[in-house]
């Protein structure tokens, strides 16, 4: 079983239930350790899954593409030519977005400036491309180092601060809207 599966089924809808029940807390010093906590749990969780499942023979050659978008494209290539199955390519395009989703959400409720949430952005993801490449070097396991990983992790960070960023404006609306409609029957009822 690849991971794009256990990450759409089994740990996004835990990540999203937890953090829904976080929100709910009133108490901010609790709600903040319990959500750190939560993300490193989830870091831990996704470092085992980028790093150690469906391990290569160590023995094999370190495989580098420091070409931007190269391996998109070839993906890409496969489908039109359909030499590829549709599976894989979605679990390697989309599943290294989604993955970085909750990174994102994790991100937003940091009390950061928009140019540390930037390098966060950016260094989590050479993070986990570097794991791979130091781990290869210590013979321990096998995996690709893709710069094209480093920009979908990258984009999957990104869309999840987006996400919650729209996610919040949403509601503020929402909120807003319903005020004013109290405020509305209150004078009405008044008059």
């Amino acid at each position: 079983m690849s991971y794009l599966p256990l990450g759409f089924f089994v740990l996004l809808p835990i990540f999203l239930i937890i953090y829904i029940a976080l929100r709910q807390l009133n108490n901010p010093h609790l709600k903040r350790r319990l959500f750190n906590g939560v993300m490193l749990g989830y870091l831990v969780i996704l470092s085992y899954l980028i790093w150690f499942r469906g391990l290569g023979d160590a023995r094999d050659m370190l495989q580098i593409n420091l070409e931007p978008f190269e391996t998109i494209k070839l993906y890409l290539r496969a489908y039109r030519q359909e030499t590829l199955a549709f599976d894989i390519i979605i679990v390697n395009l989309v599943g290294n977005v989604v993955m970085m989703f909750p990174l994102g959400f994790w991100l937003y409720v940091k009390p950061y400036g928009w140019f540390r949430k930037l390098l966060f952005i950016i260094l989590i993801p050479v993070l986990f491309e570097g794991g791979q490449f130091l781990l290869h070097q210590l013979h321990m396991v096998s995996r690709s180092v893709d710069v094209d990983d480093w920009i979908l992790n990258s984009l999957g960070i990104y869309l999840g601060l987006l996400l919650n960023m729209g996610h919040e404006q949403l509601l503020s609306k929402l909120l807003h809207q319903s005020k004013y409609k109290e405020i509305k029957k209150s004078k009405l009822h008044i008059s």
